[in-house]
């Protein structure tokens, strides 16, 4: 049965970096959107802690897991994409290399699972995107204790709304 849980956690933290990917596409369809690097980092943060808070993983555990990681640095999967590149991209074109580098990353520590006892879960999975997402806020210098604050004042802001909309009486509870 636990072993169902973890597949379905998994299967939904995938479908989360899909929902990342697509909704900063609708951003950027939408012609009055002014989408740029620091927003895509709010979406995809937003979206890590809801996901954490519903599968009941500890966020503030992954923060300090990365700050402990940070400070000794193993050999291994999570090395720092090179950014260092003569191409000029725009912050949203940089933000999907994140993506990607995120997406490669898990794919990597997959096949590394399956050589070693290492559990491929959706605490690893969570800790590899927010060590690429940390990676690139160091990278284009974004405050994220500000960032973090943000995401949490707008979950803030959207769980006041739900709780003062009133219901409609012609859904179903």
């Amino acid at each position: 049965m636990k072993k169902d849980s973890e597949k379905n956690n998994l299967g939904a933290f995938f479908e989360m970096i899909d929902l990342i990917g697509d909704d900063i596409s609708e951003m950027l369809e939408n012609e009055s959107s002014k989408l740029n690097g620091y927003e895509c980092l709010v979406v995809s943060f937003n979206c890590l802690t809801l996901f954490c808070r519903q599968v009941e993983i500890d966020f503030s555990q992954i923060e300090d897991h990365y700050n402990e990681f940070k400070k000794n640095p193993p050999d291994g999967i999570l090395q720092s994409y090179d950014g260092a590149s003569d191409v000029q991209r725009s912050e949203v074109e940089e933000f999907n290399i994140v993506l990607e580098e995120i997406e490669n990353t898990l794919a990597a520590f997959e096949k590394r699972c399956k050589k070693t006892e290492e559990m491929f879960d959706e605490w690893n999975c969570v800790f590899i995107m927010y060590a690429c997402l940390r990676n690139h806020c160091d990278k284009v210098e974004v405050n994220y204790i500000e960032l973090i604050e943000d995401v949490f004042k707008i979950q803030s802001e959207l769980e006041k709304e739900e709780k003062t909309e009133p219901e409609d009486p012609n859904t179903l509870n």
